[in-house]
């Protein structure tokens, strides 16, 4: 993955962790643009931003879901550093 595409996909698990929604969305959509392998990571972010909007917090099935859709490395590491 490009470092440009990393950089913005970890923004958002980082906006996520934080509960910023729309800098969530907006920093997933970067990265898609960059790279459009990102299809599965992008439905986990989405799906964790529609959980903070419904419950004010991501499930774990969801972090676990967001941990399964990026390759291991600093992205994986972003998604352990962000749970609740």
């Amino acid at each position: 993955m490009d470092q440009k595409a990393t950089a913005s996909a970890e923004e958002a698990i980082h906006a996520v962790g934080r509960g910023d929604v729309a800098a969530a969305r907006t920093a997933v959509n970067v990265a898609y643009g960059m790279d459009h392998t990102l299809g599965a990571f992008v439905d986990a972010i989405y799906l964790a931003c529609s959980e903070i909007e419904e419950d004010n917090k991501v499930s774990t099935a969801t972090w676990n879901g967001l941990a399964d859709s990026v390759p291991p490395g600093p992205l994986q590491a972003a998604v352990e550093s962000n749970r609740d």
